[in-house]
């Protein structure tokens, strides 16, 4: 609900910038045509243009803070409940378009059955009906009604000619799109300015061109005066429209000078700034020496025969940069070949459907997965030194805990150290908005960055009164490991309480080398930590 309220709002805003646009530079001109075009393209580029994003990339120097890795349980959110304002108000706007569905529902049955109602001439290409009600002249699509006892016949022929230009202009079209926009955006105060602005515009159209067609001025001019007590169609092209002032006044205009139309181009900065505020996501990236960008969440380089392994993880937020990445990774360091295609994803733009196919020299694997719910994460990895292919669940334990300072407040980068020696490298995690980083240092030292995009199911906060902040990412078994602050064991609450500026170090022990030194009770892993103070 939140992203369609987003859109909604989006779509509003560039409304309102062609409305103010035309309101204060082509309103009072006589470019009626262009006008017309100029209010109903304002209608196509604020439904598309809110899909229109741009990415930028932001680099920040790496601090130097330390984090453990470790196996945590379940964390339970302890954020208090409060109102979800999104569901709210999406509640509410859905009311208002249902209500305004259900108006322009009445309002078409409505003239559906005065036109069937009545008594039909085909006259060429119009189809005239006469009616007995007492209502305005009006046209809809090929039928013109009117009621001919309420005007003379050098009236009707006026009005005829006018409403003959809304029938062959097909302003009925322009009519019902700006009705349709308008059950959707209601809540916008703008498109109701819009839409009246449209539709005079539409009058000020047939006017003139009926004018050219007539003999006398003057007395189209009365014939608008004496009809303007009439009730109209709220849906239709009517002869009589509100301000008829206006309408007098602007066929007394003269014709304005093309050179006036420069100031139609306005439009376009104003389309950019509304793209460069509201339209442009920054990335986020720490700034490393030697770095070498990918999608992968894990690149690993094995101590044992020095064989080289890739992993890449797909998930549902995969993009298509990241499906680029890996292609270019894998053609120019391996010389394999990987072919995404039949990509499918559902509203929120997370994947639900995808067929992965990998060649290498020795070797070939196809993947396939395609459902109604997002796609679960899943690994595709290459061994250089047996040149195997493996795609599958993601089967990674790493859990990583990221600690917040309470003097800074902002996300710091968390290095593991560990002396597992089924470890193969030191990573170091860090969290900046929905953009995360995972920096892997081999054992030379060497650090390959890889990016992830958008948010993870995976990942819990705790907020405590006291302002600090832990951010879990669980494994797949969530067990919990031991604890050890300063020599001594402890527990996780007395670990949420650390400040990461109060942390000296921190050492992660698992498997072997966890059980060596502390026995059974570390087969889950141990989290050594040492602080400031000790």
């Amino acid at each position: 609900m939140e992203t369609i309220l987003i859109y909604l709002f989006k779509s509003s805003v560039v409304l309102t910038i062609f409305y103010v646009t035309y309101y204060f530079l082509l309103r009072k001109d006589t470019f009626f045509n262009i006008n017309r075009h100029f209010l109903l393209i304002g209608v196509i580029v604020s439904l598309l243009l809110p899909f229109l994003e741009f990415t930028t990339v932001k680099f920040i120097e790496s601090p130097n803070f330390y984090i453990a890795e470790s196996n945590p349980s379940k964390i339970i959110n302890t954020t208090p409940e409060s109102w979800d304002w999104w569901l709210i108000g999406g509640i509410v706007y859905c009311i208002g378009i249902l209500l305004f569905a259900i108006r322009f529902v009445i309002q078409l049955l409505s003239l559906k059955k005065l036109v069937t109602g009545n008594l039909t001439k085909k006259r060429g290409n119009y189809n005239l009906i006469e009616v007995t009600e007492d209502i305005a002249p009006f046209s809809f699509f090929g039928y013109i009604v009117y009621n001919p006892t309420l005007h003379s016949k050098k009236e009707l022929n006026m009005i005829l000619e006018h409403e003959k230009i809304h029938v062959t202009q097909y302003h009925t079209i322009d009519i019902l799109i700006i009705n349709l926009l308008m059950i959707f955006q209601w809540i916008n105060p703008f498109v109701w300015l819009y839409k009246k602005s449209l539709e005079q515009n539409l009058e000020f159209i047939a006017d003139r061109e009926a004018i050219n067609q007539l003999k006398s001025k003057k007395e189209y001019q009365l014939t608008l005066v004496s009809v303007s007590s009439k009730n109209y169609a709220a849906i239709a092209n009517n002869f009589y429209h509100s301000l008829i002032k206006k309408r007098i006044v602007m066929l007394n205009k003269q014709t304005s000078q093309n050179k006036k139309l420069w100031r139609i181009i306005l439009i376009l900065p104003l389309l950019s700034l509304f793209l460069w505020g509201f339209n442009t996501k920054e990335i986020v990236k720490i700034q490393q020496d030697h770095i070498i960008n990918s999608t992968a969440l894990e690149k690993a380089t094995s101590k044992k025969d020095k064989e080289k392994v890739v992993k890449f993880m797909i998930n549902k937020n995969s993009s298509k940069q990241d499906f680029d990445n890996i292609k270019k990774t894998l053609k120019n360091d391996f010389n394999v070949e990987i072919k995404f295609s039949d990509i499918e994803r559902n509203n929120n733009k997370e994947i639900t459907g995808i067929k992965v196919a990998i060649t290498s020299s020795g070797s070939s694997t196809n993947y396939a997965i395609k459902d109604k719910n997002p796609i679960s994460a899943f690994i595709i990895s290459y061994n250089s030194k047996t040149d195997s292919i493996h795609i599958g669940a993601s089967e990674s334990n790493h859990n990583f805990v990221m600690m917040n300072s309470k003097k800074h407040g902002k996300n710091k980068i968390l290095e593991i150290h560990t002396d597992d020696e089924d470890e193969e490298h030191d990573f170091i995690f860090s969290g900046t908005g929905k953009s995360k980083v995972v920096i892997i240092k081999d054992k030379d030292g060497k650090v390959i960055t890889e990016d992830i995009h958008g948010d993870s199911e995976e990942i819990f906060e705790i907020r405590k009164k006291d302002g600090n902040t832990f951010a879990v990412i669980t494994g797949n078994d969530g067990k919990n490991p031991l604890l050890f602050i300063d020599g001594k064991e402890s527990t996780k609450e007395n670990m949420e309480k650390l400040d990461s500026d109060d942390i000296e170090s921190v050492n992660v022990l698992k498997g072997k080398s966890a059980i060596k030194k502390y026995g059974k009770k570390a087969e889950n892993g141990v989290i050594e930590i040492t602080t400031k103070e000790n």
